[in-house]
């Protein structure tokens, strides 16, 4: 398969399923999780473990976003198993793309800066989180957590381009 179109319908995959799971949440978390494990077990054991080191990585950043008064997920947990889900597919389909496109990784940093707070944003408008702050500042914060969460990555990944 040609490389930009397997980048596309790696892109168009990603934002169906998170459409879904921000939609459904709890109702379909056993698929959820089942897809993105399966999305992580489908990589090479390199990508696999950078895929797992993004996921835990962004999930403690979303836990401590809840814990400082941040945002909300409208539930009891602080970070509710479908976020969790999310990441994991997320950090599943981004080394992917990492591996996969000739995109330097200061563009592909860029794009993830911008793309993960219009995500919580959008989900935000969705009913699935709660910012506790004015939407400037969850979403300045968030920029700010996901260019250093991605520059981590991508040096750690070794695309320093």
């Amino acid at each position: 398969m040609k490389r930009h179109l397997q980048v596309f319908l790696l892109a168009v995959g990603f934002d169906v399923y998170w459409t879904l799971v921000v939609l459904f949440r709890e109702r379909g978390l056993v698929i959820w999780l089942a897809l993105a494990i399966l999305a992580c077990l489908l990589l090479s054991p390199t990508q696999r473990l950078y895929a797992l080191l993004l996921a835990a990585a962004g999930s403690a950043l979303d836990a401590l976003w809840a814990l400082t008064g941040l945002l909300d997920f409208n539930g009891d947990a602080l970070l509710p198993l479908w976020m969790v889900s999310l990441w994991l597919m997320f950090a599943a389909v981004w080394t992917r793309l990492t591996f996969t496109t000739t995109l330097p990784g200061w563009l592909l940093t860029l794009l993830a800066t911008f793309g993960g707070p219009v995500a919580y944003l959008l989900g935000e408008r969705l009913g699935a989180i709660t910012f506790l702050e004015p939407t400037f500042i969850v979403v300045s914060l968030m920029a700010a957590g996901w260019l250093v969460l991605m520059l981590f990555y991508h040096i750690l990944s070794g695309r320093r381009q």
